[in-house]
């Protein structure tokens, strides 16, 4: 029996005028028992992937329990989940409105840190860091399970069981930070989108709505999902057989992505007494990346945080993401040349290397506690498995999203656009992080069919019998 075509226990042979009776039912029990050993092995792989991956992440969170150090996002993020969970809504200590970074994630993490405080408990910061390292263990089930409807289960164990390991998908879960969260909430939303096959008529709209509330969330974590419904669309456009249903379903999509980013983007702009999104950090994050004289990276540095001099936070705030917006969009017109370039080098610094969950463990050169060379030892292994995984993925994309089933057209393309979208603002190794999951289960997917292409190079070819006939 394979572990891909699992078959039900033989039944009792019943007496032939029973047989004949139950002719007709009987390949129907049999597809019903088949189908429940099948959701019952599944159960069982999941919560196997799902041990596999919180293993290494707990262990990973005993060593690294320690609060965040230097004022940084981590450190950020903590403060403002808790003035949230105190009741001061999301707010700076002077009770003026922040909204410059996404608030899913302060909120998420001020929502355990209340649930602590009603069962008398102290807030701290071990359970902040599992809560992400359940977030990436769940990822991790919920890449078995997308991998298995879309492809067999050994590709699904073999992506869960990866991701489970991968060592910067566990560097991370030692973070106060919003990847494990918002990668969970993206890999989530393609599972509902993902789960059955589609139809050239279209997809259910409750299915499609249910997708969109998702993404809705994840851009409440981290706004580059906002955008992702039209890659929806430009695979629906052409494969749907009514294009005004492929525009109807990513309608759908998008009325779920407001539900949560309209009242919010609402709730901003009164604060604020001007017209505001979701966050207020997207002039920065263009202005960091495209200024005259910026590399591509991150840095606090240069013109973009100049002038800010006498201002109130809350001016501050609506400032730089104006001066941002406008800094960036006249340097980038005053020397459109350099374009090709800079994109480049956000490219790289985007890719270069995947060891970066340490040094944002060690709160970014503020808390050095790892020891030499283990350091070393941890940043090889990430590295390495991070470049072979990458190597694989390219091997196998376009085999892999080019198959008759366009489901995998549709990861491929959320892979793809994940690590495109930060090539507009700066480049960080931070930001492929959401896009390692898909990286992964193409990689998975391109060594199963070349294992079982080994395989079936390898049988052995059947034995001649006498008098058979030979070489002609």
């Amino acid at each position: 029996m394979s572990i891909d075509e699992p078959r039900a226990a033989p039944l009792a042979q019943p007496s032939p005028a029973v047989q004949r009776a139950s002719g007709a039912t009987q390949p129907a029990a049999d597809k019903l028992l088949g189908a429940l050993f099948s959701a019952r092995l599944d159960i069982v792989l999941a919560l196997a992937v799902f041990a596999l991956a919180i293993a290494p992440r707990a262990a990973w969170i005993a060593y690294n329990d320690r609060p965040p150090q230097g004022l940084n996002d981590p450190t950020m993020y903590n403060f403002l989940a808790d003035i949230m969970a105190d009741g001061g809504g999301y707010t700076r200590p002077t009770g003026e409105p922040f909204a410059y970074y996404p608030v899913g994630f302060p909120a998420t993490v001020a929502g355990l840190k209340k649930a602590t405080d009603l069962v008398g408990a102290e807030r701290g910061i071990f359970e902040i860091k599992m809560m992400n390292g359940v977030f990436g263990a769940m990822t991790s089930v919920l890449l078995f399970l997308l991998a298995t409807r879309l492809l067999n289960r050994r590709t699904g164990l073999a992506a869960g069981a990866l991701h489970a390991i991968f060592p910067s998908q566990v560097f991370y879960t030692g973070t106060i930070l919003s990847e494990a969260e918002f990668t969970l909430l993206l890999v989530a939303s393609l599972a509902i989108l993902c789960w059955k096959p589609w139809s050239r008529d279209g997809m259910p709209y409750p299915q499609i709505f249910a997708a969109g509330l998702m993404f809705s969330a994840a851009t409440m974590t981290r706004g580059i999902t906002l955008a992702l419904p039209l890659v929806l669309f430009g695979i629906w456009f052409f494969y749907l057989h009514s294009r005004k249903r492929a525009l109807m379903q990513t309608l759908v999509v998008f009325a779920g992505v407001a539900v949560l980013i309209v009242p919010w983007s609402i709730r901003n702009s009164v604060q604020f007494g001007t017209l505001v999104g979701p966050s207020t950090n997207l002039g920065d994050d263009l202005c960091i990346g495209n200024f005259n004289g910026s590399d591509g990276r991150f840095t606090l540095t240069g013109k973009c945080f100049e002038g800010t001099e006498g201002m109130t936070p809350k001016e501050l705030e609506i400032h730089r993401n104006r001066e941002g917006l406008r800094v960036a969009a006249e340097d980038l017109a005053s020397d459109p040349l350099r374009i090709p370039g800079l994109v480049a080098r956000k490219a790289y610094w985007l890719l270069y290397k995947d060891d970066d969950g340490l040094w944002a463990a060690e709160s970014y050169g503020n808390d050095w506690f790892i020891s030499h060379p283990r350091r070393e030892i941890l940043a090889f292994a990430a590295n390495g498995i991070y470049y072979a995984t990458m190597a694989i993925t390219l091997l196998g994309m376009a085999a892999f999203a080019l198959s008759r089933d366009v489901r995998r057209l549709l990861l491929t393309l959320t892979m793809l656009y994940v690590l495109a979208v930060p090539l507009a603002f700066f480049g960080d190794p931070r930001f492929h992080f959401p896009a390692m999951p898909f990286a992964i289960l193409i990689a998975a997917a391109t060594i199963v069919m070349l294992w079982d292409a080994r395989w079936r190079t390898l049988a052995p070819l059947p034995e001649l019998r006498p008098g058979s006939g030979g070489a002609r």
